[in-house]
């Protein structure tokens, strides 16, 4: 009895730590199922962050389309070969189009004299054996997602039988040289309260030209379209544009761009916009520049810049209601 009372002791003891053996192994499993599923989660995270990153930053480095180098006219005299060149930047690359006398200029169907290349933001148009015909005013209208910008230059020919074409561009009837329109009198640099209108004139010495009458105007760099806060007007010798309400937004560096025989003349000035009134008696104004870079049904990355008037007392935090 002793004997079978010792083998049993000895079977239960060792099924007791067999069982314990196995528990441990368990729950060291569940330990590294579990630091496994949290280091999944957390690259997750880490992967979705750095994918809304890379986004805001591709956000910034975007850029409405602009010449660095505007077409300038040329004359020459007929059979000579004429290059028309000008530089566009913009992020992303935007698409470039060639125009003569308004109309699109189809470089497929004379290829024996026009020969079209593109790279690295650089256009430029070969004109071989100029005739008469190819005499005219050219355009270069640069177009992407956030605008775009628009070049001119105008080509004479002068014929061997004395003809100077596409000259009615720049002479009058009585073969003497029309002036162009310069700028005259410019907007200074203006203050202007936020919530109220924007107003900013130009005029010229004489009425615009033909060619003069698109007058552009930007700010930071980006042309402004006339919408339904933007009205942009012109005139025999002004132009003008007002911003039905100004917000911080609407703060920055104004151009008015004229086009000239000689290219593009510009006159530029800062607009400051003060603070308007707060909601609320002594408290701080609006963010400013509020961007939406991410929206999730459970979360949404917003960016924003601090008001210059803080009531007195640093912002600390805003309320985002839904």
């Amino acid at each position: 009895m002793a004997a079978d009372e010792e083998y049993h002791r000895e079977k239960w003891t060792w099924f007791g730590n067999e069982a314990e053996r196995v528990e441990m192994d368990v729950i060291r499993n569940q330990h590294v199922l579990r630091s496994h599923v949290d280091k999944m989660a957390l690259r997750r995270q880490a992967e979705k962050k750095k994918s809304a990153h890379m986004k805001y930053l591709e956000k910034l480095s975007q850029k409405a389309p602009d010449f660095a180098v505007p077409l300038r006219a040329h004359t020459v005299w007929e059979g000579m070969t004429v290059i028309l060149s000008c530089s566009v930047q913009g992020c992303p690359p935007p698409k470039v189009e060639w125009y003569k006398d308004g109309e699109p200029l189809i470089i497929s169907s004379r290829p024996w004299n026009y020969s079209l290349q593109e790279n690295f933001g650089l256009s430029v148009l070969e004109i071989r054996r100029c005739s008469p015909e190819d005499a005219g005013e050219y355009k270069v209208v640069a177009r992407s997602a956030l605008g775009e910008a628009t070049t001119f230059g105008t080509l004479v020919v002068n014929s061997c039988q004395g003809a100077v074409a596409g000259s009615e561009h720049w002479q009058t009837s009585g073969l003497q040289q029309q002036q162009d329109a310069q700028f005259d009198i410019s907007f200074p640099p203006t203050w202007v309260r936020e919530g109220s209108s924007l107003f900013l004139q130009c005029t010229f010495t004489s009425a615009l030209l033909p060619f003069q009458q698109d007058v552009s105007w930007f700010r930071d760099g980006v042309r402004l379209q006339q919408s339904s806060n933007v009205d942009i007007k012109m005139f025999d010798n002004k132009a003008t544009i007002t911003i039905m309400t100004a917000n911080k937004e609407n703060e920055g560096v104004y151009c008015a761009r004229l086009r000239t025989k000689d290219g593009f003349k510009e006159h530029m000035t800062f607009v400051y916009l003060k603070d308007g009134p707060a909601a609320v008696l002594e408290g701080p104004a609006s963010p400013l520049a509020v961007e939406v870079s991410d929206v999730n049904k459970d979360y949404v990355f917003l960016t924003w810049q601090p008001p210059s008037a803080d009531g007195a007392s640093p912002v600390e935090g805003y309320y985002v209601e839904r």
